[in-house]
């Protein structure tokens, strides 16, 4: 089962910083839009970091997952990233390798939700 990490206590200034530290580390990572007026399918876009990063707001919903299953050509990896939760949402997917990602967690004093 895939662990998720609270991301809830962070501020706005620190989620970003995270995006920001995520992405210098990461192998992968990219942008979906969903447009249910078109789709109700996600849709992968083309868009640079600066310009989803504009979409950042307090009302976004952020995630770090740690996650067990995974295709086999990736290695062992976190999730981290956000949903703009607007009417035309934005999604920002960023994979890290778990050996770069422990010392992000530590930075941002992220622990395991608790359920």
């Amino acid at each position: 089962m895939d662990t998720f990490y609270n991301t809830q206590e962070l501020t706005l200034e620190q989620k970003i910083a995270l995006l920001d530290d995520s992405l210098a580390v990461c192998f992968h990572w990219w942008v979906d839009i969903l447009d249910c007026s078109i789709s109700f399918r996600r849709e992968q876009i083309e868009m640079t970091f600066e310009e989803i990063k504009q979409k950042i707001t307090n009302k976004a919903h952020y995630v770090v997952i740690d996650r067990k299953f995974y295709m086999r050509d990736e290695p062992k990896h976190f999730e981290v990233g956000f949903c703009t939760m607007t009417d035309i949402e934005y999604f920002l997917f960023i994979l890290v390798e778990d050996k770069k990602m422990y010392s992000i967690l530590e930075k941002y004093g992220l622990q395991p939700m608790k359920y």
